[in-house]
């Protein structure tokens, strides 16, 4: 699951993930990233920026969130923080523009979340456990929050990870309690004991190139 921008995002982007699983080689390119100290460096340079996501975005509110757990689905489809035992950094951080496209209006929301977990099964568990939460719900419940529509997607992968899950649906619930109807694309991928996240919402004609092309952006920088 995901780890909390304003609102939507923060907790958004901690949705069960549905997951396509496919296979890749290769190193994960840690070697050597042993400490929390370590992990967090690397998390802070794999991390993408407002100017990486294009023009016209700013830094989101929160901007960077660091040291949550990844969250998980309980029985009743709600989220609540994960293990964090194995987790040796996390860092989330996230971006805002204004929606000049058709659709859902207000502002586009992009987030990229770095995991360094201590070993290749903690992280293969993670993602373990995203496909378990998204076949049990369709919905998702976060205080006043919901996402409904919650599904797999097969789309086009980046290259070099060991698995890849991209999900999509839709916000129907904001935190305040309003009506909402503002689809995301979440791409999550394991490489190693790496895990990456790219969170877009309220954009659809960009949603999903937008989430695919950045996390090949941070595996590139790992």
């Amino acid at each position: 699951m995901l780890v909390g921008v304003a609102a939507v995002v923060a907790v958004a982007a901690a949705a069960a993930v549905a997951v396509v699983v496919l296979r890749g080689r290769g190193d994960d390119g840690l070697a050597g990233v042993d400490t929390p100290a370590e992990a967090q460096k690397l998390a802070s340079r794999v991390a993408l920026k407002p100017t990486d996501w294009g023009a016209g975005f700013w830094p989101g509110s929160p901007y960077e969130t660091g040291g949550q757990p990844l969250r998980v689905v309980d029985d009743d489809c709600g989220l609540v923080p994960g293990p964090g035992d194995d987790v040796l950094a996390t860092l989330e951080r996230n971006s805002d523009r204004e929606n000049n496209g058709a659709g859902t209006g207000g502002s586009v929301t992009a987030q990229s979340v770095v995991v360094v977990l201590k070993s290749t099964r903690s992280a293969e568990a993670a993602l373990a456990r995203t496909q378990s939460d998204t076949q049990r719900c369709r919905t998702v419940y976060s205080g006043k929050q919901q996402w409904q529509d919650v599904h797999e997607v097969e789309m086009a992968t980046p290259e070099g990870f060991d698995e890849v899950a991209v999900e999509e649906g839709r916000l129907a619930v904001d935190a305040t309690g309003r009506s909402v109807d503002q689809p995301y694309t979440q791409a999550t991928g394991r490489k190693g004991r790496l895990v990456l996240r790219a969170y877009v919402i309220g954009s659809p004609q960009e949603n999903r190139s937008a989430a695919v092309e950045a996390l090949s952006e941070m595996l590139n920088r790992v």
